[in-house]
């Protein structure tokens, strides 16, 4: 059987990745909302194997087609998300028996993974499960809005729209505003 490459086969390898703890889910959340968002421009024919893609050409297209939705640094951070994820990919899928996930290590965050370890060792996370598990044609994403403290987005559509994105952005807002006595 012939290993499958298509763009659609990256995400669920990103999903397979999280849920396999192959890399932090965060890490693969991140690059799995990159990668749909930037592959979405591309032709049924383009998606069908990443390797044959020139990801530079690809992530201008992306650059030049979604410049007013994105800050020129989120597109560049897009980018690269994007190239990271297909890299692994195919390492993974050359050989997922070998496959170790390139990631970063700081002494703060080995000592933040201690922490959690000693502080999740009491607790029975069967009781009380961290994340509800998504609806079909969603997604989740997190976003570290500052140390400490990330924001987990659930049941997010596949194909959110910029207009729906914008009310969800204006809501937030509010929420900021509405705190601030």
């Amino acid at each position: 059987m012939t290993a499958n490459y298509s763009a659609d086969e990256l995400l669920a390898f990103l999903d397979h990745a999280a849920e396999k703890g192959l890399m932090p889910a965060a890490t693969a959340t991140a690059l799995q909302v990159a990668s749909r968002t930037v592959l979405a421009i591309l032709t049924d024919q383009e998606r069908a194997d990443v390797r044959k893609l020139d990801l530079d050409a690809v992530t201008r297209r992306f650059e030049n087609k979604r410049a007013r939705d994105f800050t020129p640094g989120s597109l560049k951070t897009y980018g690269s998300r994007v190239r990271r994820a297909v890299a692994q990919f195919i390492t993974w899928r050359d050989e997922p028996g070998n496959f170790r996930p390139k990631t970063r290590s700081t002494a703060a965050m080995r000592a933040r993974r201690q922490a959690d370890e000693i502080e999740h060792s009491s607790e029975d996370l069967t009781d009380s499960p961290r994340t509800p598990p998504s609806t079909p044609g969603t997604y989740q994403t997190a976003f570290p809005l500052r140390p400490g403290s990330v924001v987990t987005l659930l049941n997010i559509p596949d194909d959110l729209t910029p207009a729906e994105a914008k009310r969800l952005s204006d809501f937030i807002t509010m929420l900021a505003r509405g705190s601030a006595r």
